[in-house]
């Protein structure tokens, strides 16, 4: 299972075909209803309402009740976030949104505001940077998945990256990836059209931070149900944690939520071993209309927001969800 900690993000227009999204739509949703439907964005999407979780946690103060959630969308760069502006002329931590999409090496990513065209287009062309002949809006610094060492590009960001190979520059979005189709992940047809998709996103409910996935089992390939995890919270108020879970029916449904009441209100541990009722508190767990099990609770105690985000890196749901069945039967 991918880290949460390694992420990237989405884009904007092209300038060939008219199914691109140049990040008009905001939230989750208008994230779902940007990027292309394809098996790597299927496998692993995430997303970040940067101003949002920095509004909720009083500003960018480690010790702040919505932290943890600093850098979502970004996380695989944000070790760069002080090299970035100088280097390529945006600050990620400055973005509206972030969003990431894909699995190594297919993962591009987008910022979505906060920057002035502008400016990132000078640096790049300072950067030796040459237009697409596909799309005059991205930027090539080097070749598809290119190593570089000693480029103008080295001398500016961490060696041994190829994350900004191109980045493609857009009224509203600053696209970026290790290659050209990477760098507009928009452009196709779209998850959100995708009717499992868009009950998961609906289900968040206009979370801070989110991520999709088929893999809640672990792995390489599609393993488990399909499902969304997020964080929903606000200014003054304590986070509520979501885990949304696609079924193929009403009584599939049903089965989930009583197998998921049972993990985590009757004893279920983490990975870790300690009981998800040690760690989250106010569990509840229910069915939408649209046949998708809704979990949500607040962390207990000390324990920082971010639980669910969190047990898909450690493997925590991957336990929960392993050889389950995409339609939540086992």
């Amino acid at each position: 299972m991918p880290a949460v900690t390694v992420l990237l993000t989405l884009v904007g227009t092209t300038a060939c075909g008219g199914d691109s999204d140049d990040g008009s739509k905001s939230g989750f949703i208008g994230a779902l209803d940007a990027v292309r439907d394809d098996a790597s964005t299927r496998a692993w999407l995430e997303f970040g309402d940067t101003a949002a979780i920095v509004k909720a946690n009083g500003g960018t103060d480690r010790a702040g009740p919505y932290a943890s959630l600093l850098g979502m969308g970004y996380t695989d760069v944000a070790t760069m976030g002080e090299q970035l502006p100088q280097a390529l002329g945006f600050d990620p931590a400055k973005s509206r949104e972030a969003w990431s999409a894909g699995r190594e090496p297919d993962k591009g990513g987008v910022f979505v505001g906060g920057f002035d065209k502008g400016t990132v287009t000078d640096k790049l062309k300072e950067l030796g940077g040459k237009p697409e002949p596909s799309d005059s809006n991205v930027y090539r610094l080097r070749a598809d998945n290119e190593l570089g060492f000693d480029d103008p590009l080295a001398q500016k960001l961490p060696l041994g990256t190829a994350r900004f190979n191109t980045v493609r520059v857009s009224d509203r979005q600053v696209g970026y990836g290790p290659g050209a189709r990477l760098a507009n992940l928009t452009h196709g047809a779209k998850l959100g059209a995708d009717s499992d998709a868009r009950s998961l996103g609906e289900c968040l409910d206009h979370p801070l931070a989110a991520v999709l996935t088929d893999r809640a089992g672990g792995g390489e390939t599609p393993n488990g149900p399909r499902i969304a995890v997020g964080v929903r919270g606000k200014s003054g108020a304590a986070g509520t944690e979501v885990l949304c879970v696609a079924t193929a029916s009403k009584d599939a449904a049903k089965a989930e939520a009583d197998r998921l009441r049972a993990v985590f209100a009757g004893g279920g541990t983490t990975s870790s071993g300690v009981a998800w009722n040690v760690v989250l508190t106010d569990i509840r767990v229910e069915v939408t209309d649209r046949h998708v099990v809704e979990v949500t609770a607040h962390p207990s105690g000390p324990v920082r927001t971010g639980v669910f985000l969190k047990a898909l890196n450690d493997m925590s749901l991957g336990m929960t969800f392993a050889g389950r069945s995409p339609g939540g039967e086992s």
